[in-house]
């Protein structure tokens, strides 16, 4: 499962490029109490940077975009022991580099390529930054999900690169696409971090894509607030064998989704 320890080939943070990061501040604010931490103000070096954060502990990041014509999204990292050799290794199986292997300073190094069907990702090797300060908790991410038209050629790239293994989900898939897990372990229900949607004609998402989850308390009330704060619906929350769960965009168009899972078996109510 996704974790706040050091833990290398998984994912181990996400950030948002946005046009207006005062605005998506305040629509994530309000829709999971997040606040924002400037860590990198606006300048020559780039666009500025902020830490999201849910009581206090980061939960992902947010940039103003670095191209005029660049889109909304939120970037999925992974985080690795060696993001020179993992990106080599990801470039022999097929993956474009997007951006080389760049230092933050003491903080670590990242790099962002793209899969060889399109996914856009990134890698990040923790310096005194490891990522996540909290995840799998309310109003935080539980889940990695890619969206992707050719589902065979992600089971190839990623466990190429990450050692990941797949599991087929056994029960109904979202919009009726088939479904695959991302696990450390088969058989092992909470060693999946994140899944493989696989796109089907008049799904929401028609580009590959991966997708944070975030885990929430009541999922009506999140579409809700989502709405009031100018996001739309793409899935409407709906119940499913994992709990119920919707997909959203924000404002600006970055796509999300929210879960809030199913009751444990023999769980108290």
């Amino acid at each position: 499962m996704i974790t706040s320890e050091n833990t290398p080939n998984l994912p181990g943070w996400i950030d948002l490029g946005s046009p207006d990061p005062g605005a998506s501040a305040a629509f994530y604010g309000q829709v999971f109490g997040w606040t924002a931490d400037q860590v990198m103000p606006p300048g020559d070096d780039g666009p500025g940077y902020w830490y999201l954060r849910k009581d206090g502990k980061a939960v992902g990041g947010l940039g103003g975009l670095m191209d005029a014509g660049a889109k909304s999204d939120w970037t999925t990292y992974i985080r690795v022991a060696d993001a020179a050799a993992t990106l080599a290794a990801a470039e022999s199986h097929g993956a474009k580099v997007r951006v080389p292997v760049m230092p933050i300073a003491e903080q670590g190094s990242f790099a962002q390529l793209t899969d060889p069907a399109g996914a856009e990702f990134a890698l990040w090797q923790p310096g005194a930054w490891a990522g996540f300060q909290t995840c799998c908790v309310d109003d935080t991410v539980l889940w990695a999900e890619l969206w992707t038209r050719d589902p065979a050629a992600a089971k190839a790239f990623y466990p190429a690169v990450f050692g990941w293994q797949t599991e087929p989900f056994e029960q109904e898939a979202p919009e009726g696409g088939g479904y695959d897990l991302w696990t450390e372990q088969p058989g092992d229900a909470m060693a999946a971090f994140g899944g493989t949607m696989a796109i089907t004609d008049g799904a929401p998402i028609q580009d590959e894509k991966w997708i944070p989850y975030f885990m929430v308390a009541d999922a009506d009330a999140t579409v809700a607030r989502a709405t009031d704060a100018g996001g739309a619906v793409l899935i409407p929350a709906s119940d499913a064998p994992p709990g119920r769960l919707g997909l959203l965009t924000d404002p600006f168009g970055a796509r999300f989704a929210f879960l809030r899972p199913a009751p444990m078996e023999g769980a108290a109510q």
